[in-house]
């Protein structure tokens, strides 16, 4: 129960993040275009995330180091994540198919919730399942 209050916590942060950074497009895709045009693109992006919980409020709950450790997990998950389950995923969000998405999203968390748990750490997982109880 725990792992799925847990990795749901992480999807949560990362909706939140997402809708606040996709509010400006343009500046978003100026962003991610910068990262992918870095000579360390996964540090960039790691970057970019910090930014965006930043702007979202996130340094109100959790330290600047938890959010650094957050980003850096979700930045190596999504890097695990095959084309193909990014394609499925969006075709399914484009089709508004919520059944179709929570079953790619089911799929995910078995295949990524031991790697983000382990990535994490004890005390950031606790700081997160305590702010999925508030």
């Amino acid at each position: 129960m725990k792992s799925k209050i847990l990795f749901s916590t992480l999807i949560a942060f990362t909706s939140l993040v997402s809708a606040t950074s996709y509010a400006n497009n343009a500046e978003q895709a100026k962003k991610l275009e910068a990262a992918y045009q870095s000579t360390n693109i996964k540090q960039s992006l790691i970057n970019v995330c910090v930014d965006d919980y930043t702007k979202a409020g996130a340094l109100n709950k959790l330290t600047k180091a938890d959010v650094n450790k957050l980003c850096s997990c979700n930045v190596e998950s999504r890097g695990r994540m095959t084309e193909s389950t990014k394609w499925d995923l969006q075709s399914a969000t484009n089709a508004k198919n919520q059944a179709k998405v929570k079953e790619i999203l089911a799929r995910l968390q078995k295949a990524e919730e031991p790697k983000i748990k382990n990535c994490l750490g004890a005390d950031l997982q606790k700081k997160l399942l305590s702010l999925q109880a508030k």
